[in-house]
C-alpha cells in the first residue's frame, strides 16, 4: 500500500484523483488552487524504476509519465516557483518532503506513518487502507509478488521462505504490516504478475 505524502505547510489534507492528476500534468501549481495555502508545488519523486513511482503513474496518473525534471538536486529547487526534482531512496524522499516547502511526494504507508514531519493525502475521502483498496475507492496500491526462477529446490532457502509467506505466521506478519495476502481477497485470482489487477 502506498500513499501520498506532503509537507505540512500544504496546508492540503485530502485531494480528488483528478487533483492529483492535474498536480501532476502541472495543472496546479500552487497549493492555493486545491484550498490549501498560497505555497508553490514541488513534487518530489523517486526514481525511474522505483516501485512507489512505477504504481503511482500506473494507478493513479492513469498511465501517464511524471513532468520532466527541473532541477537535478532537489536542494536547487526555486522555494518561489513550481519544480520537480528526483531522489533515489523513500527515506531520503520523505526527508526531502519534510524540509521542502510545498513539496508532494510518494511513499509506501509504513515508513510514511512512522514519521511526524510529513502529512499523509487522503485520494478522493479514503485513506491509505486495505479497506479503501477492497472497494475500490483507493486507487495507490499494487500487489507484491515472489519470483523464483524455476521450482526451487525443496531443501533451499528460497522454498523455506515462500512455505514461510504461505504459512500462518508469515500471514500475520504480512497482516502486521498492513498488507493483506491474496489468498484472503474476495477475488484471489486477480492477484497474477506483470501490470493485471491484484490485492493490497
Amino acid at each position: 500500500m502506498f500513499t501520498l505524502v506532503v509537507h505540512e505547510d500544504t496546508g492540503v489534507e485530502d485531494l480528488s484523483l483528478r487533483q492529483v492528476r492535474d498536480l501532476y500534468a502541472g495543472k496546479i501549481t500552487n497549493w492555493s488552487q486545491v484550498k490549501g495555502n498560497d505555497v508553490p508545488v514541488h513534487l518530489v519523486s523517486r526514481n525511474p524504476g522505483s516501485g512507489t513511482r512505477t504504481t503511482l503513474e500506473r494507478q493513479v496518473l492513469d498511465g501517464r509519465p511524471l513532468p520532466a525534471v527541473t532541477t537535478p538536486d532537489c536542494a536547487g529547487l526555486d522555494r518561489d516557483r513550481p519544480g520537480r526534482c528526483e531522489v533515489g531512496g523513500t527515506g531520503t524522499l520523505l526527508d526531502t518532503v519534510a524540509s521542502t516547502p510545498g513539496a508532494l511526494g510518494h511513499s509506501e504507508v509504513g515508513a510514511a506513518a512512522a514519521r511526524d514531519d510529513v502529512r499523509q493525502i487522503r485520494i478522493d475521502g479514503y485513506p491509505a487502507t486495505l479497506e479503501g483498496a477492497d472497494e475500490g475507492a483507493y486507487p495507490y496500491w499494487q500487489t507484491e509478488i515472489a519470483y523464483t526462477y524455476g521450482e526451487p529446490p525443496a531443501d533451499s532457502v528460497a522454498a523455506g521462505f515462500l512455505r514461510y509467506l504461505a504459512d500462518e505466521v508469515g500471514k500475520d506478519i504480512v497482516r502486521s504490516k498492513g498488507h493483506r495476502p491474496c489468498a484472503e481477497l474476495d477475488k484471489p485470482l486477480l492477484c497474477r504478475p506483470d501490470g493485471a489487477a491484484g490485492g493490497p
